[in-house]
């Protein structure tokens, strides 16, 4: 199958050279200032619309905000990348980066909302067709960084999907595929990839430059795709999981499906890309730790009182957190399973992703997006 690239909707930044594309890591910058973080974090996205930050290691709020529940929808889903926390909202057309240390705001991304050089008259069915202003026309589902921590991809229910420079705000690339939201997303390792997952149930890969790469047909999942991830060690390697009884392992260079392994919601590598959690079939509030390879199951966690939604391994792969529509996070030694600690949030948790403290070695920190039941 070749590369197929779309009509483009608007030209890549002038001054981006070829050896430079949009989707390639760049030298690193304050956004991937992750090594002077001395202990590791948690980045959540759930149900109200607020965003929280703790200590997991003392079950202590650092801050919460409540960012985006002005809206209807306000689901939000986090992700987090050196000193920053950025966040959207099924009810908001944005996104949001924080200051992770003080909870202040740090960028709103752009919106048609009449201001910032938009000329789009409120309210507004459609975008003004002159309008400048790139930005989303619909609420956002999804969120990821890249590795390097310098750029920020978004999904949302307009069907696009948008890369930006998380520093300046300034949209790099954007891509459409027939109007179908993401709502998964996650970079490669060495970042040149970006997959989306879909409400429709397939998977979109792109390249360098936003260039479509591959797209699994909807045949891969028989519902949405509400989790795609690549192996932090293999740059082909993906695992993509939904609303059904498998999740699914690619090989995202053939196309081709290299397992399937029982389990639902989400599916996350490990960071030596050998473990994928997972959450169980039959028992859909316990967390499985499958082997990436064969699929076997190594771990079943229980202690959740409600439907698990999201896990997520800490950097170095010692831990796991998960959270709960029962509005706990639960953290688990990823080795033995057992619960070395229960954080009651009093909301539902959506989504979650390690980063790194910036206080003292000792402490842990977590960040969550939280809902109301």
């Amino acid at each position: 199958e070749s590369p197929i690239a779309p009509p483009p909707r608007w030209p890549l930044r002038q001054d981006r050279s070829a050896c430079s594309p949009a989707l390639l890591p760049r030298s690193p910058s304050p956004l991937a200032s992750a090594k002077a973080w001395r202990a590791k974090m948690l980045v959540l996205g759930l149900y109200c619309g607020g965003v929280m930050l703790m200590d997991e290691a003392i079950g202590v709020v650092k801050w919460e905000v409540k960012a985006h529940c002005g809206t209807t929808d306000r689901r939000s889903r986090v992700a987090i990348a050196g000193k920053f926390v950025a966040s959207v909202g099924l009810g908001d057309q944005h996104w949001t980066l924080w200051n992770a240390a003080s909870g202040a705001v740090h960028r709103v991304g752009a919106k048609h909302d009449g201001t910032a050089g938009c000329i789009c008259t409120l309210p507004f069915r459609s975008v003004h067709e002159g309008c400048p202003v790139v930005a989303h026309t619909a609420g956002l589902r999804s969120l990821a960084f890249s590795p390097c921590g310098q750029r920020l991809a978004t999904g949302g229910l307009d069907g696009a999907v948008i890369v930006w420079d998380a520093e300046s705000g300034e949209a790099e690339t954007r891509v459409e595929h027939a109007k179908i939201s993401a709502w998964s997303l996650s970079f490669s390792a060495d970042g040149t990839r970006l997959a989306s997952g879909n409400a429709d149930g397939s998977i979109t890969v792109w390249g360098e430059g936003g260039v479509l790469f591959r797209t699994i047909n909807a045949s891969a999942h028989n519902v949405l795709v509400s989790s795609v991830h690549f192996s932090p060690t293999h740059n082909t390697r993906l695992v993509s999981g939904g609303a059904g009884s498998e999740i699914h392992v690619w090989d995202v260079e053939s196309g081709e499906k290299i397992r399937s392994i029982a389990g639902r919601a989400f599916a996350r590598f490990s960071p030596d890309g050998r473990t994928i959690a997972t959450a169980s079939v039959a028992r859909p509030s316990d967390v499985n730790l499958v082997d990436a390879e064969s699929g076997a199951l190594l771990l079943s966690m229980t202690g959740h009182q409600a439907h698990v939604f999201t896990a997520s391994f800490s950097v170095d792969g010692s831990k796991l957190a998960s959270g709960s529509r029962d509005g706990t996070c639960r953290v688990w030694d990823s080795s033995t399973g057992a619960l070395l600690r229960t954080i009651g949030v009093g909301q539902r948790l959506l989504s979650l992703a390690w980063g790194r403290d910036w206080v003292q070695d000792t402490q842990r920190g977590v960040a969550f997006a939280m809902g109301h039941h």
